[in-house]
């Protein structure tokens, strides 16, 4: 509504004396500080099974030093990155159009691959289907890419 005059996080456009601003800002920190650690273990476990590190190997010693460099990398892009706005819209950009058109059409496109080598000839319409579908995918990642362009770049 306000455009650039109003902050990325919300409460930062209220006062410093406003009370009621200032419960909220210490509600979020409670929330984020009991929160955070669900999420974070949930990305580090998920580095290590892209990493292919079987559970036998996954030590203390190994959690807890790819613990210090995530949370290190996660610090310093706070710190470049505070403008939360931008970082909303960048997520909602490309989490947005994953979800709705890179994630649907990649599932049924495996789905078809599935179904051609279990010996199932496709039909010509669920070929055309097929085509279609992939064709939503680069239009969901063209309308995506522009988005996350728009943001970054608000002077269009």
């Amino acid at each position: 509504t306000f455009g650039s005059n109003s902050s990325g996080f919300i409460l930062n456009n209220y006062s410093d004396q406003d009370s009621l601003a200032n419960v909220s800002r210490l509600a979020i920190a409670v929330a984020l500080l009991f929160t955070y650690p669900l999420p974070f273990m949930g990305v580090r476990d998920g580095i290590l099974d892209v990493m292919s590190i079987p559970s036998s190997r996954r030590t203390d010693k190994v959690l807890n030093c790819l613990t210090v460099v995530l949370l290190t990398i996660f610090t310093l892009l706070a710190m470049r990155f505070t403008d939360l706005g931008l970082v909303n819209a960048v997520g909602g950009g490309t989490l947005g159009t994953a979800v709705v058109f890179v994630f649907p059409s990649l599932m049924f496109r495996s789905i078809a691959k599935r179904s051609l080598k279990a010996g199932a000839a496709i039909a010509r319409q669920q070929q055309h289907e097929l085509m279609l579908v992939m064709s939503l995918m680069v239009l969901g990642i063209t309308v995506g890419s522009i988005g996350v362009y728009t943001a970054m770049v608000p002077d269009i």
